[in-house]
């Protein structure tokens, strides 16, 4: 689980980098358990490390919080309901990661630091092109545009749609108001 965080200097931190590392780790120590029948060994294996998981999440959800509020900045996170639905998830390493944790740990600990959060559509975040907007090339980890030639980190250019995009409330009010012809969505959103 790599969380990129875009601060508006236009440089990425990456936050979880040892996460999927443990994962694998105890993935290897399963199945040789499970190959020798030792299945109890198996489910404290697995306690184990969902609980280290559970602690490094938490640690990931504080730094953000806290890099959030000393740059007297938001936190905008992808809507990902319905994630598991789709293919890409009968992959045991994404069925190890906990999106829905992590987010409600950065939930309650930025309402405790009266850090703003909002959500923003994750439809096309890691295949768009953060520069120029058009639908690049996504090979593992790599991002690849034809359009202007940019080349990198695909989490990282995620993360930068992520910030360019506005949130799905903000979405939504502007929509609202222009039903009831008002103008009360500038004046939530400031």
């Amino acid at each position: 689980m790599l969380l990129p965080v875009v601060p508006s200097n236009s440089k990425a931190w990456v936050f979880g980098a040892k996460i999927p590392h443990i994962h694998q780790k105890y993935l290897g120590l399963r199945r040789n358990l499970q190959k020798k029948g030792l299945y109890r060994v198996v489910k404290k294996i697995r306690n184990r490390e969902s609980r280290i998981v559970r602690d490094l999440t938490h640690k990931v959800s504080r730094s953000i919080v806290n890099l959030a509020k000393s740059q007297n900045a938001g936190i905008k996170i992808e809507w990902l309901r319905g994630i598991r639905n789709s293919s890409r998830w009968r992959s045991g390493r994404l069925h190890s990661w906990n999106p829905f944790q992590l987010e409600q740990q950065i939930l309650y600990k930025s309402r405790l630091e009266g850090v703003p959060v909002t959500h923003v559509d994750a439809r096309g975040t890691s295949k768009d092109c953060s520069r120029c907007g058009r639908v690049g090339l996504r090979q593992g980890n790599l991002f690849k545009c034809s359009n202007c030639g940019r080349v990198g980190n695909a989490h990282v250019n995620a993360a930068f749609n992520i910030a360019q995009r506005p949130s799905i409330l903000t979405s939504a009010l502007k929509m609202q108001s222009r039903r009831a012809g008002t103008d009360s969505a500038q004046r939530a959103t400031r």
